[in-house]
């Protein structure tokens, strides 16, 4: 019988990285439901990424947050690390790093953990590096979801994990984030009780940014047949183009960077589905409850970063320079702006009045 009382769970990244890791946290949690659970992630002080606590904060999944910021080189900053992590005297090591971590990686984390002094380490076993997709021939196959992989991992070791795609993504959101939305909108004219239909036009990363004006068309399309009232989500850097998106939509609201990420997964639990890049934003919806059409360059493996789940729709071109990894593309990468207006308003539409019907059948249910 395992007897671990503190447990330390090592996972890195940025918003996308922790959302898709919650179905592990989740399977985590249901094997170990008394035990102090701690989590060690990375930050990046110069950089605007969005911490891991700020998502996992209030979810229940983890009680303690350590960190540490992997551009510090310097020796006292690694013994400093080390110190507090013997310090907590962890019994056990849960490791769930990204499947592009190398094996080379792996083994300098597994010796790094044991030089702290954790006696117990769970998700070494077996790993299996994934090649990059620079390396591996084309076209590229469709790989497993992050989320299944991290839960594949904890299998390994023994946990018990629900079927792929299957994970529990749920954040336990409540109260005051519901009520932070209520008051952000307090503040902004009536939608007219309109469908909410979110929308990510932003990203970091150059390479993975659909056209503005496809944007644009595609949802002032779905206004014209659906009267939908749309909500522009992402980080502060994405509040310009939500502006001028809005401006030219006559209609809408810009939580870009007057939301934070809890209370912006409130507020999209409220639309009726998502429009976006491939950015942590997605993957918010998908915590959100709601169904997505995702945009998706073909620069990483196909199926590895998309929304998790089922009901979602992803487009996606096959190029011959598909996995290039590029994160600026001097084409402003043709895999994306290949991807045409039409294609992604036909996923919109079928979404939409999928909703549409499933009102008006419980509507009609009610009424008898």
């Amino acid at each position: 019988m395992d007897s671990s009382k503190n447990i330390l769970i090592f996972r890195t990244g940025q918003l996308g990285d922790t959302l898709v890791s919650v179905p592990a946290l989740h399977a985590v949690k249901g094997k170990y439901p008394a035990v102090q659970i701690t989590l060690l992630h990375d930050v990046h002080p110069s950089q605007r990424y969005v911490l891991a606590s700020k998502v996992l904060e209030h979810s229940g999944l983890i009680d303690r947050f350590l960190y540490y910021d992997p551009a510090d080189k310097r020796l006292w900053n690694l013994l400093q690390t080390i110190l507090k992590i013997r310090n907590a005297k962890f019994d056990l090591l849960i490791y769930l790093p990204q499947s592009s971590r190398t094996l080379k990686q792996v083994h300098r984390d597994q010796f790094f953990f044991r030089l702290c002094g954790i006696s117990k380490l769970v998700g070494f076993e077996n790993f299996r590096e994934l090649e990059s997709p620079l390396n591996h021939k084309k076209p590229l196959p469709i790989v497993i979801h992050e989320a299944d992989f991290l839960l594949n991992r904890l299998k390994t070791s023994g946990f018990a994990i629900p079927r792929i795609s299957h994970g529990n993504v749920d954040l336990s959101m409540s109260h005051i984030e519901e009520n932070a939305v209520d008051q952000w909108l307090k503040a902004l004219r009536s939608d007219g009780k309109r469908l909410w239909v979110g929308v990510g036009p932003g990203s970091k990363m150059e390479a993975k940014i659909w056209p503005e004006e496809k944007f644009f068309s595609v949802v002032e399309k779905l206004i014209q047949s659906f009267d939908v009232w749309p909500v522009v989500f992402g980080g502060p850097e994405d509040s310009e183009i939500g502006n001028r998106l809005i401006r030219k939509w006559g209609r809408g609201y810009v939580a870009a960077g007057h939301l934070g990420i809890r209370e912006g997964i409130a507020a999209l639990s409220r639309c009726e589905m998502f429009l976006g890049n491939d950015t942590g934003t997605i993957h918010m919806a998908v915590a959100a409850g709601i169904k997505c059409v995702g945009i998706y360059s073909a620069r990483d493996y196909p199926g590895k970063w998309y929304p998790y789940g089922h009901g979602h729709r992803v487009l996606r071109k096959k190029m011959t320079c598909e996995g290039c990894m590029l994160e600026n593309c001097k084409q402003h990468p043709h895999c994306l702006t290949t991807i045409s207006e039409e294609e992604v308003l036909r996923e919109c539409k079928e979404i939409i009045s999928t909703v549409d019907n499933c009102l008006s059948l419980t509507t009609s249910d009610y009424s008898r």
